[in-house]
């Protein structure tokens, strides 16, 4: 078995700039749809809301639900260090996506009836953390989905 793979997350300017950019289009659009403008307001509202929350977990790792830290095993157990020093224990779900630009982790915490989603951009991690996640990700995966090859004797 590989070694378990251990990474520090650190802020991206990358996810903050695709948060800041959605949100933007966001208000474009709800500001050229015909509706009351109280209406519109209270949307706005909910959008910057969103996007604040969104990039002060997703862009900085920072509050009570950021992820600051993965400890990934070959089996798929993943232990996540939380914004608040909490550490969550899980398994990574096979709707995982491993890219070479991005890396999406879904997994469920122990207990939990609701799955979780760590976004991981290059950005954010050393080059070599980030090919050692997507590694580890894939080979353990593999091993889920590929049966033992038959014996050729």
């Amino acid at each position: 078995m590989p070694p378990s793979v251990h990474v520090v997350l650190v802020p991206s300017r990358i996810a903050g700039a695709g948060i800041g950019l959605l949100a933007a289009s966001t208000v474009a659009l709800i500001v050229v749809l015909p509706l009351e403008p109280w209406l519109q307001a209270l949307m706005i509202a909910a959008v910057v809301t969103w996007a604040g929350g969104t990039f002060h977990a997703s862009a900085l790792h920072r509050g009570r639900f950021a992820v600051t830290e993965v400890r990934l095993a070959p089996d798929l157990m993943l232990v996540a260090c939380m914004g608040d020093g909490r550490l969550v224990a899980g398994h990574v779900r096979a709707s995982t996506y491993v890219g070479a630009w991005i890396t999406t982790i879904v997994w469920r915490p122990d207990n939990w009836r609701l799955s979780r989603t760590i976004l991981v951009l290059p950005d954010m991690l050393p080059d070599e953390d980030f090919r050692r996640l997507r590694v580890m990700l894939r080979y353990a995966r593999s091993g889920e989905v590929q049966d033992v090859p038959a014996s050729q004797a």
